[in-house]
């Protein structure tokens, strides 16, 4: 778990900011608190919420940059955003920024793999005074091991004596084993002091140390170190620079490259195996500059083929990668993206082949599970509708949420309720079609799955007068298929989902994903139209 403070501003340009992931998809505000009649009357827009805090924040004219920004994110998801949210409001508390009265916005963002959440409100308090900023970042990781039950004397003392255990043969690959656990380290005087979040929180005499190194010859060494260098070799081909070959190499190997120098010009750098509990000169096995050949290449007539031979690589190494963590590295190695029709192409839309038939049809279906998930099921039942409804082959490839987003749910609840209790019988449909809302009947239990909002949800189980929507044609023929749509004018709202890909954006990005809501027309979901080209 990390919380980042983020820069200060004297005009919260950080709802600006968030603001603008919302009217992008990948964030939403999840939280409002006191901002009185704004929240109340429900125009929550950028300027307004900045000029709330602006005008809030004035009761205190000595404080010329009030705003506090807060990221908290945990590891890709190991905390859902409900959770997240829990320990945001444990974390303000502590922090002093948790009296009544003061205003808070926390957003949650889903543009990268890590859960993560963004807080803003404002350094003065509900009495006009400045919230204490002393020591404020030290403080500040203090709360979060606090919060976490971390005790982080007790930690450091665990990972000194867990190092002390490797094979290693200088305090350099020592101190390289301290650093791919998380910590620094440096000499003073006879010690070596080891510190995390800026504080020392450790400190070993060095001749401890060098009484546990352990000499190897080249020869005892060296069938693993041969087998180090292959696999260096391939994963080097298919990551983009030194960080993403790290954490390939970490996640599957337990394998860490700690490097030595300046971060973008290291002149070296230690092997730490983390499973055998040994060190290696990073020389011994590859030298530096040829583990480093990142630069990114050029598409030509030549290498053209190498492409789709990186792609069915790096699906070989993850079945599960959707398009999105695909053409980061693609645009990161080869400038060029995965389009909807499988063929690569670059910003300008040229065509440069093609990824194989198997390797596409698995990121199609990572797409749709990837959709489907974002719906969060939270029963069993739910997720069988939501499966079939996408045609995902294996149940067990969407997860069960039993913590949903309430006010997401509710929305849909009322918007549907308002269509239900305001229209005809007749034009019922054709406004839930409006509203990106699918009508679904497995039984006598109708299910309503809302496109736009990513939510479903069991209409039988709300106090939505559901008879009408049973009187209408479009529901009830084929019921005990499972799966019944609603339609309008004998047009089907929803066949398929297959093949939502979005082929309206030509567009480069690096972060290119195949979204939901793409399209104008959204009823043209995987009739196949969208791939036949």
């Amino acid at each position: 778990m990390i919380a980042t403070i983020l820069r200060s501003s004297s005009n919260f340009n950080a709802v600006e900011y968030n603001e603008a992931k919302v009217s992008k998809g990948v964030a939403e505000l999840v939280e409002i608190k006191n901002f009185d009649l704004l929240q109340n009357t429900g125009n929550v827009t950028a300027s307004n919420l900045q000029e709330f805090l602006i005008n809030y924040s004035s009761q205190n004219d000595n404080i010329k940059k009030p705003q506090f920004h807060l990221a908290i994110s945990c590891k890709k998801d190991e905390y859902d955003y409900n959770e997240l949210v829990k320990i945001a409001h444990q974390y303000l508390k502590e922090m002093g920024y948790g009296e009544d009265g003061q205003p808070l916005l926390i957003y949650a963002h889903h543009d990268t793999s890590n859960h993560h959440i963004h807080i803003v409100t404002s350094r003065i308090n509900p009495q006009g005074k400045k919230i204490d900023h002393d020591n404020e970042r030290l403080r500040s990781q203090a709360v979060i091991n606090k919060i976490m039950g971390v005790k982080p004397k007790q930690d450091v003392k665990n990972i000194v004596q867990k190092s002390l255990s490797y094979s290693y043969e200088t305090l350099g690959q020592f101190q390289a084993i301290l650093e791919s656990s998380g910590y620094e380290s440096y000499i003073e005087g006879d010690n070596l002091n080891i510190k995390k979040g800026g504080t020392v929180l450790e400190n070993i005499l060095i001749a401890e140390i060098e009484k546990h190194t352990q000499k190897r010859s080249k020869e005892e060494t060296q069938k693993k170190r041969m087998q180090l260098k292959a696999i260096l070799l391939k994963y080097r081909d298919i990551a983009s620079n030194k960080e993403e070959l790290n954490e390939v190499l970490k996640k599957k190997f337990g394998v860490s490259l700690v490097f030595m120098g300046k971060k973008d010009t290291p002149y070296g750098y230690i092997i730490v195996d983390h499973k055998e509990k040994a060190t290696y000169k990073g020389k011994d096995v590859l030298g530096i500059k040829e583990l480093l050949h990142f630069n990114k290449e050029a598409v030509t007539e030549k290498n053209k083929d190498e492409i789709a031979v990186f792609i069915h690589n790096l699906l070989e190494e993850n079945k599960k990668q959707t398009i999105g963590e695909l053409n980061e590295k693609l645009w990161r190695k080869y400038n060029v993206n995965v389009y909807h029709d499988g063929f690569v192409r670059d910003r300008h839309y040229k065509m440069f082949s093609q990824v194989n038939t198997k390797d596409f049809d698995i990121l199609r279906y990572n797409f749709k599970v990837q959709w489907i998930q974002s719906f969060n099921p939270s029963s069993e039942e739910e997720r069988s509708i939501l499966c079939k409804f996408g045609h995902i082959e294996d149940v067990n490839d969407i997860i069960i949420n039993e913590n949903n987003d309430v006010n997401k749910i509710n929305s849909t609840i009322n918007n549907i309720k308002s269509i239900v209790d305001s229209e005809g019988t007749g034009s019922i449909y054709k406004e839930l079609n409006r509203a990106k809302i699918v009508i679904i009947r497995k039984e006598e239990t109708l299910y309503a799955i809302d496109m736009g909002a990513s939510t479903i949800i069991n209409l039988n189980e709300t106090d939505i007068d559901i008879t009408k929507l049973k009187q209408h044609s479009s529901v009830g023929a084929n019921a005990s298929n499972g799966i019944v749509a609603n339609k309008d004018n004998m047009q089907p709202q929803i066949t398929k989902v297959e093949s939502l890909l979005n082929s309206k954006d030509t567009g480069h990005h690096s972060n290119r994903e195949w979204e939901v809501g793409g399209f104008d027309n959204w009823d043209d979901i995987d009739d196949e139209r969208k791939l036949r080209r």
